[in-house]
């Protein structure tokens, strides 16, 4: 198969790291990738959906896969399909999961899935005064995409009411805070579920642990992410069975009901309450850095699986992981998540068995790799227990220098 994967993260870097493994792939593209990714195969520039499309035809690819969420809210995945050309990825009608979150809340009122009560605001007033009636802490969402930037947990009218103005009145997001959604807090503790589907079959991939805040023990802002593992060993398989009957097929048979089948990764990104799972958000594509672990832990062929969850004939499995655990830790660069530093030389990077380090936020200057992005680098290590697998991972993410280079050393911690 010729593959064509869109994106120039670390995502698209592991998925890609996967997919050359395949016996079955002949050429494997990325567009625009980065220098990690060039190493499995060929970077492109395509500046749109119409040269996406148009090289999909010149070069007969066999497979799209887009990583981020943007192109497939923007309808990509509807241009190729029209075309002919496999994509895995939603179309535009279903990505609205990922890209408004107001939209997604009213879903999940509608076919019972647990989440947290909430109410959507275009009018910053009205929120404010909702927000008085309420117990703190609150969780301020921007509606549409923010990079992962747009949530804030509030602890204070006050700190709720500045989330609002910046959102709202400042247009910190641009149009993605216009509309804003106020939900209560939930106590618990995340976990991450992807489930792989052509819209009728799905089945459940390794479960993880992200790690949002910037800083050790939860502290400071939120970020994309900084760091992984998996599985998430709170997420049984009673609780991942219940995730599958309680949260994934009752949006799947929502979205075929409406004309806008689910073709792709569907990302249950949950809070595992007292009560049960509750769904703090649903993304429409592979999680980063969560892809980083998951992805090093299938024992299967991964291309075969993406086509025909693309082409609505999911394979049947069974698609076994490996025994043992992943952990990623994401080396960010300084200012991040605000205003990140560019064009620091980055040195250090090696090869260790069962190991890989996935390129994000980097770039070539010469001969040498400079950071050019927020997360810069995801060190991943698998080992067969989680206890290795965390201390092998920092043994390459300790090797690792550029400068002001930021990177928690909790990952993993509370669970060796």
């Amino acid at each position: 198969m010729r593959v064509l994967i869109i994106g120039s993260g670390g995502r698209e870097h592991a998925l890609g790291w996967k997919i050359a493994q395949s016996p079955l792939l002949a050429k494997l593209f990325f567009a625009p990738g980065n220098p990690g990714t060039e190493e499995l195969g060929t970077n492109i520039t395509l500046a749109g959906q119409d040269e996406i499309l148009a090289f999909a035809q010149k070069e007969t690819i066999d497979l799209v896969v887009v990583g981020p969420e943007q192109p497939l809210v923007d309808g990509l995945a509807d241009r190729l399909n029209a075309a002919d050309v496999p994509c895995f990825g939603p179309c535009a009608g279903a990505a609205r999961l990922e890209g408004s979150k107001a939209f997604s809340k009213e879903i999940m009122d509608k076919t019972g899935i647990p989440t947290a009560a909430y109410a959507s605001f275009t009018d910053y007033e009205a929120a404010c005064s909702f927000a008085r009636g309420h117990e703190h802490p609150l969780v301020v969402k921007a509606d549409g995409l923010a990079a992962g930037k747009g949530v804030t947990i509030c602890f204070s009218q006050k700190e709720t009411e500045q989330a609002l103005d910046e959102a709202m009145r400042q247009n910190r997001f641009g149009e993605a805070g216009r509309t804003v959604v106020i939900e209560e807090f939930l106590q618990g503790v995340e976990a991450s579920v992807h489930f792989i589907t052509d819209g009728e079959q799905h089945f459940p991939l390794i479960s993880a642990k992200d790690h949002k805040a910037i800083s050790d023990g939860d502290v400071g802002p939120n970020t994309g992410g900084m760091g992984t593992y998996a599985p998430n060993p709170l997420l049984s398989k009673e609780l991942l069975d219940a995730v599958e009957t309680k949260v994934c097929e009752p949006i799947l048979r929502y979205l075929a009901q409406h004309g806008t089948p689910f073709r792709g990764v569907l990302f249950a990104g949950l809070m595992l309450t007292e009560s049960g799972p509750k769904v703090l958000e649903f993304n429409v594509r592979f999680g980063d850095p969560e892809t980083q672990v998951v992805v090093p832990m299938m024992d299967f062929d991964l291309l075969p699986v993406l086509h025909g969850a693309a082409t609505g004939n999911l394979p049947s499995g069974p698609f076994p992981n490996k025994e043992g655990s992943a952990v990623c830790i994401i080396l960010a660069a300084e200012g991040y998540p605000g205003s990140a530093r560019k064009g620091d030389r980055i040195t250090g990077i090696r090869a260790m068995p069962n190991s890989q380090v996935f390129h994000a936020g980097i770039r070539r200057d010469g001969e040498d790799l400079v950071t050019n992005g927020g997360r810069v680098l995801g060190v991943t290590a698998w080992a067969e227990d989680l206890r290795t697998a965390r201390h092998n991972a920092y043994t390459l993410t300790n090797g690792i220098q550029f400068q002001g280079k930021q990177n928690r050393t909790d990952i993993g911690a509370n669970h060796e």
